[in-house]
C-alpha cells in the first residue's frame, strides 16, 4: 500500500494546542493511506506523550533558530507520494475536502496545493484574516525549505490545488487611524491674502488650517511662502523674529513627518546653521532631530538630546528669555509639555540604550519626574520592555534612581518603606525591588513590597504588573481586592487572563477560592475569567470542552445573581440583560442537548448563542466541530454487543501484528477503521500496517 500523504508537524512546548491540533488530523490518518511524522523540539515529556497516541515516528530536534532545517528533518523522513506541514498551534476546521482529493485520485492532477490560514486577531475569534497558505506540494527530488525564519517550501510547482479548507490560527492584532478634521477658513483666508500679499500671520493661518485638513503639502508650502516674505526684506517688509521663529518651528514640523527621514534631518539642521533661531526655536527643532535620528541613527538622537538639556538649563537660568522668544503656541509650555519633553527623554534614553551608552541613559533616565507618578505612568511599558532587551545594565539603573529617591526622600533603606504612608518613591521602582528580591532568595520581603505597592499604587498599568507577580509568586490578592470596585477588578481580571500563560491558570482559580468568603462577587469575577482562560487557552478537547463550558456558564448565572433581583432575570427581560448572560443561559440548553445527542438542535441553539455574544466566537466553533464530529462518529451509537465485539477484533489484530502477519492483519482494520475512525490505537496500526507494505 503506497502512502499517499506525509503530515509534518512541528511540536514544541504548547501540548494545549499540540492535542487540538492532532485532534483535527485524525480524519486525515483514518481516511487516507497517509503517515504522521512529528518533529520534537520539546523536551517536555507530556508533549512526547501525546505524540506517541498519534504515530510511532516522532524525532527528536534540538532547536537551532532555523525553521528549515527543523522542517527538512520532517521532509527527509516522509515517504509519501504528497506532503503536507502545519504547526502545532494550528487546527483544521474540516478536512472533507483534502479527504476526497486524495479518495478522487483527483491529487494525480496537481503538483502542489495551498490552504487557508485563518489569523484571528483576538481570542474571542471575532476578528481574523484569511491567507493562502502553499502548505502542500508533490513530493520531488529537490523539494526543499528554505530560510531560516517565515521559511518557504521550494519548488512550488504547477498545477496547484486552492483548496478552501482552513485551519485555525491565533495570534494577530491590528489598529485603526483616525480621520482628521476638514478645515472651513481656508476659502477665506486665501481671500485675505489675494487682498494683501504681504501679511504673514495669513499664511501661519493657512499653513495651520491646511495642516488641520490633513493637506501637509499645502501647509509646508504657506509655511515656505511666509518665511520667504520674512526674509525679503528689499521689499520694505519689517522683520518679525516671532513670525519667523513660528514658521520656522511649524515648517520644522511638518517636514519632520514627510517619508523618510533624511531630507528633513537635511533641512533642519540647514537651519539651524544658516537662520540662527533664537533658543527657543533651537529647542524646538533640537527635538525633532531627536525623533528624526532616533531610528537610523541613534548616537546622533544621544547627541542632539543632550544639546537639548544644556539649552533648556540655560533657558531657565537666563530670566524673561521664555517670555520674550515665544510666539502662539511655541512657547515654554510647549516645550515643556509633559508628552514632548518626556517623550524626547524616553526617546534619548533608548538610543543611548540601543548604542550600549549606559551612562547617557541613566543621565537621561534621571531626568524624568520621578516624583510625579502621574506622568511617569505612560512611560512603565517601556520601562517594561527595556528591562527584558536590556538586562541587567536598565535594572541597575533603577536600582541607582531608586537608592536617590531614597536619599531624596530621607529612607535609609527600603524596608522602611512599610513604616511610612508617604515616600514619594514611585510605586514601580518599589515593584522593580520585589522583583529584585524575588530572585536574590528574599522571598519575604519581596512579598512585603508587593502587598504595600498593592495598597499604594493607583495607576491600572501598575495593578496589572502586580497582580502578574502575585500570581506568579503566590502572594496574597486580598489587599488588592479590598480596594478595587467591581468593575476595575473585573478589567483587571479580563487583562489578566488575555495576557497570563495559561500555565497561571490553576493559580486563578485558588485566588478566587482565596478571596470567596470575603469578596464573593470578585470572586466569581476571578473564576469567570479563568474558565473563559481555559475554554481559549487550554484548547479543551470534548469532555474539558463541554465540562468546562459548563462550569464557565453556571459561574456567569451566579455572578449576575449577586447583581440582580431573581424576579429580574427572566426570559421576557433577556433584551435588557448583559449579553453574556443571555450567551450562559442558551449554551446551557446546548449543552443539556448535547447530552441528549439532539445535536441539530444543540447547534441551533449554539448559533443563537453566537449571535448573542460573539466573543466567544472561537469557543463555539469548537465546540460545533466536535459535536458534528462526534454525531458521525459509528462507535459513539454503538451498542454493547458491538463494542465486544470490536475489542475481539483488536486483541486479534494485535496478535495479528505481533506475529508479523502484516497482510491479514489489513484485512481486519480495513473493517476495523471505518467503525472505529477516532480510536488512535487503530489510527497508529494502520500507520505501521501502511510502512511494513511500502518497505
Amino acid at each position: 500500500m503506497d502512502i499517499r500523504l506525509s503530515i509534518s508537524l512541528l511540536a514544541s512546548d504548547r501540548k494545549e494546542s499540540l492535542m487540538r491540533c492532532l485532534d483535527s488530523l485524525k480524519p486525515l490518518l483514518a481516511r487516507i493511506p497517509a503517515e504522521l511524522i512529528i518533529i520534537l523540539t520539546s523536551t517536555e515529556e507530556a508533549v512526547r506523550r501525546i505524540a506517541e497516541q498519534y504515530t510511532p515516528q516522532i524525532i527528536p530536534f534540538s532547536w537551532c533558530s532555523d525553521f528549515s532545517a527543523a522542517r527538512n528533518t520532517g521532509l527527509e523522513a516522509a515517504q509519501g507520494e504528497w506532503f503536507l506541514y502545519i504547526d502545532d498551534d494550528e487546527w483544521f476546521d474540516d478536512t472533507e475536502e483534502i479527504c476526497q482529493f486524495f479518495l478522487s485520485g483527483e491529487y494525480r492532477d496537481y503538483h502542489s496545493a495551498h490552504y487557508i490560514q485563518r489569523n484571528y486577531q483576538n481570542w474571542n475569534g471575532t476578528q481574523y484574516s484569511d491567507f493562502s497558505a502553499f502548505r502542500m506540494v508533490r513530493r520531488l527530488p529537490g523539494t526543499r525549505f528554505q530560510g531560516a525564519i517565515h521559511e518557504e517550501l521550494t519548488p512550488r510547482m504547477e498545477p496547484c490545488k486552492y483548496f478552501g479548507t482552513c485551519v485555525h490560527h491565533y495570534g494577530y492584532v491590528e489598529s485603526s487611524g483616525s480621520l482628521r478634521k476638514t478645515s472651513r477658513n481656508i476659502p477665506l483666508l486665501l481671500r485675505a491674502i489675494g487682498n494683501d500679499p504681504l501679511k504673514v500671520k495669513n499664511y501661519i493661518q493657512l499653513a495651520k488650517e491646511s495642516d488641520l485638513a490633513g493637506d501637509r503639502k499645502s501647509a509646508e508650502k504657506y509655511c515656505r511662502m511666509g518665511l520667504e516674505i520674512c526674509r525679503e526684506a528689499e521689499r520694505g517688509v519689517q522683520k518679525d523674529t516671532g513670525l519667523e521663529g513660528w514658521l520656522l518651528a511649524f515648517l520644522s514640523c511638518l517636514v519632520s513627518e514627510n517619508p523618510g527621514n533624511a531630507s528633513g534631518i537635511s533641512e533642519i539642521e540647514t537651519i539651524l546653521s544658516r537662520e540662527q533661531p533664537s533658543e527657543l526655536i533651537r529647542l524646538v527643532l533640537y527635538q525633532q532631530l531627536v525623533h528624526l535620528y532616533a531610528e537610523e541613527e541613534p548616537k546622533k538622537a544621544v547627541q542632539y538630546g543632550r544639546k537639548f538639556e544644556g539649552l533648556l538649563d540655560h533657558m531657565d537660568e537666563t530670566g524673561g528669555l521664555w517670555t520674550r522668544q515665544g510666539y502662539g503656541e511655541f512657547d515654554e509650555n510647549y516645550i515643556k509639555s509633559p508628552e514632548r519633553l518626556y517623550g524626547a527623554r524616553a526617546g534619548c534614553a533608548a538610543c543611548a540604550l540601543k548604542t550600549r551608552d549606559w551612562d547617557a541613559a541613566l543621565y537621561f533616565l534621571k531626568l524624568f519626574p520621578w516624583e510625579t507618578e502621574d506622568i511617569l505612568q505612560r512611560y512603565y511599558p517601556f520601562f517594561e520592555q527595556w528591562k527584558e532587551e536590556y538586562s541587567p545594565h536598565f535594572p541597575r539603573m533603577l536600582s541607582e534612581i531608586l537608592e536617590d529617591r531614597c536619599i531624596v526622600c530621607g529612607i535609609g533603606d527600603v524596608s522602611e518603606i512599610q513604616m511610612c504612608q508617604e515616600t514619594g518613591i514611585p510605586s514601580y521602582l518599589l515593584l522593580q525591588k520585589a522583583r529584585d528580591d524575588f530572585n536574590g532568595g528574599k522571598q519575604e520581603e519581596g512579598l512585603n513590597l508587593i502587598l504595600y505597592c498593592m495598597v499604594h499604587m493607583e495607576d491600572g498599568y501598575l495593578r496589572q504588573l502586580c497582580l502578574n507577580e502575585a500570581l506568579c509568586h503566590e502572594t496574597s490578592i486580598v489587599p488588592l481586592a479590598a480596594q478595587m470596585d467591581l468593575g476595575a477588578w473585573n478589567h483587571l481580571w479580563e487583562t489578566a487572563a488575555d495576557e497570563l500563560p495559561f500555565a497561571l491558570n490553576s493559580r486563578m482559580g485558588k485566588c478566587a477560592e482565596e478571596i470567596g468568603h470575603r469578596f464573593p462577587l470578585h470572586s466569581l469575577c476571578v473564576k469567570r475569567h479563568g474558565l473563559g482562560q481555559k475554554l481559549h487557552k487550554g484548547f479543551p478537547l470534548w469532555s474539558g470542552l463541554t465540562e468546562t463550558l459548563e462550569d464557565y456558564c453556571r459561574c456567569i448565572l451566579e455572578f449576575y445573581r449577586g447583581l440582580y433581583r431573581e424576579e429580574w432575570l427572566t426570559e421576557d427581560n433577556a433584551a435588557f440583560l448583559p449579553a453574556e448572560y443571555g450567551f450562559a443561559r442558551i449554551s446551557l440548553k446546548a449543552l443539556e442537548a448535547l447530552r441528549a445527542e439532539q445535536t441539530v438542535e444543540a447547534v441551533r441553539l449554539l448559533r443563537d448563542a453566537f449571535h448573542i455574544y460573539p466573543e466567544m466566537t472561537g469557543v463555539i466553533i469548537e465546540l460545533t466541530r466536535q459535536a458534528v464530529y462526534r454525531m458521525n462518529d459509528p462507535a459513539k451509537h454503538a451498542d454493547a454487543e458491538f463494542l465486544q465485539l470490536a475489542g475481539r477484533m483488536k486483541d486479534t489484530l494485535r496478535t495479528l501484528m505481533a506475529s508479523g502477519q502484516t497482510a491479514q492483519a489489513a484485512a481486519i482494520l480495513d473493517q476495523l477503521l471505518p467503525l472505529l475512525p477516532d480510536d488512535l490505537e487503530l489510527i497508529r496500526i494502520r500507520q505501521e500496517v501502511i510502512r511494513r507494505t511500502k518497505v
